[in-house]
């Protein structure tokens, strides 16, 4: 294979953005894409906001489908970008491996960790390469912040913070889609929508915690039935602890990572990544200084961070070069289920209201979701979304 043929799975916002970008990828051509809509197939508008420097053209030579599997059948495809909304990944996914098709499955991969987990287990004999698109790990920060971790430059890891409620949301977006905001159509809010990547960046920086105890508010800001509003703390499997909180409901947002280490602290800010290099270990000044009350400044260092492009389109790039053979994934698909495992314990514990051992049995999640979306179609029918309906109103 010299050249990999691509199709799309969903010509929303997010698939459109796929789109755009094709032109300026090697070895990689878009032959074919898919929508239930047919008005999404006929025209597509690039917005002026996309980070592309060319647009792909809608021409004769790209197939359009309205069934993902008659895609999947065509011979047309040797990979495809799932960007469908997020309840539909792991059947689409999982239709694609059997059928030896290449994937990129948009975040999350599933909305259970049973569901990822099945995923994998579908893909372990498939033959195929399977990305998940976390486009913030070709941040060249996060890689800063993974690279300092993992060469010795922090030591071991303390405590972790991270603040990240810049993903402000009014009630115009949540009513902008009837299966927004639900969990009858989304399957979760904060933790499902928007923070996945922040999930998925945590446990790659630092494992999955070993067990965690959350607050999480639902409906807390905005007229939703999903979680809109999360405190967490955790315990790392070093001992260290971490704790992680998230909201679509303030602003201005902050987002502000800090990473007190055996050698310090590393935070990340406003996009500078600065060290607070201590005089000696940390550890060796407790057991070992002489003076009480010790406070000697430490070294602050500005990180210097290679400005390099990132995003979707190099997560792509990168999937393509894998599949030609030339280079490992940066994100493989199958570490998709560690971030929705983190994501559901958090859920699990908060709802329920104590301390969870990560990962939670699916079972007891899966019974959790269930009740949360039974009480949504008893006490808030207005905000539930019926997939089957939605699919069938495109039927003729």
């Amino acid at each position: 294979m010299k050249k990999v043929r691509f199709g799309i799975i969903g010509m929303g916002n997010i698939g459109i953005h796929h789109f755009s970008y094709f032109p300026e990828l090697e070895n990689a051509e878009l032959t074919a894409i898919c929508d239930i809509d047919p008005a999404k197939l006929k025209e597509l508008k690039i917005p002026s906001d996309f980070d592309h420097a060319a647009a792909a053209v809608l021409d004769d030579k790209i197939a359009k489908y309205t069934d993902y599997r008659a895609m999947l059948d065509s011979g047309k495809v040797d990979a495809v970008i799932i960007a469908a909304p997020h309840y539909f990944h792991p059947e689409m996914a999982v239709e694609a491996f059997r059928r030896g098709i290449h994937v990129i499955c948009e975040k999350p991969v599933a909305i259970t960790g049973r569901l990822a987990r099945e995923m994998n287990a579908a893909h372990a004999d498939s033959g195929v390469v399977y990305a998940a698109m976390f486009q913030m790990r070709t941040n060249s920060t996060y890689r800063k912040i993974k690279e300092m971790l993992e060469d010795g430059t922090l030591g071991q890891v303390r405590r972790v913070s991270w603040i990240i409620t810049d993903w402000f949301r009014t009630q115009t977006y949540y009513d902008s889609g009837g299966w927004r905001g639900n969990w009858t159509g989304e399957g979760g809010g904060v933790l499902m929508n928007q923070c996945p990547h922040n999930l998925d960046l945590f446990q790659w920086f630092f494992g999955l915690p070993k067990r965690l105890c959350a607050v999480v508010h639902l409906g807390k800001w905005h007229d939703i039935t999903v979680e809109d509003d999360v405190s967490v703390l955790m315990e790392l499997a070093n001992g260290a602890t971490a704790s992680f909180i998230t909201s679509t409901g303030d602003t201005p947002g902050t987002n502000r990572l800090e990473i007190t280490a055996e050698h310090g602290k590393l935070v990340l800010e406003e996009g500078r990544l600065t060290f607070f290099k201590t005089e000696d270990s940390v550890q060796r000044i407790i057991e070992q200084s002489e003076v009480g009350f010790y406070s000697v400044s430490p070294e602050v260092m500005e990180i210097p961070v290679e400005t390099k492009a990132h995003g979707h389109k190099w997560i792509t790039q990168n999937t393509v070069n894998a599949i030609l053979g030339n280079e490992p994934l940066i994100a493989p698909g199958t570490e998709g289920l560690n971030s929705v495992q983190l994501a559901n314990a958090v859920l699990l514990s908060g709802i329920r209201g104590r301390t969870v051992e990560v990962p939670v049995c699916e079972d007891e999640f899966d019974e959790l979701l269930e009740e949360l979306r039974a009480d949504e179609r008893r006490h808030a029918p207005d905000k539930v979304f019926d997939w089957e309906a939605y699919i069938k109103s495109f039927e003729s």
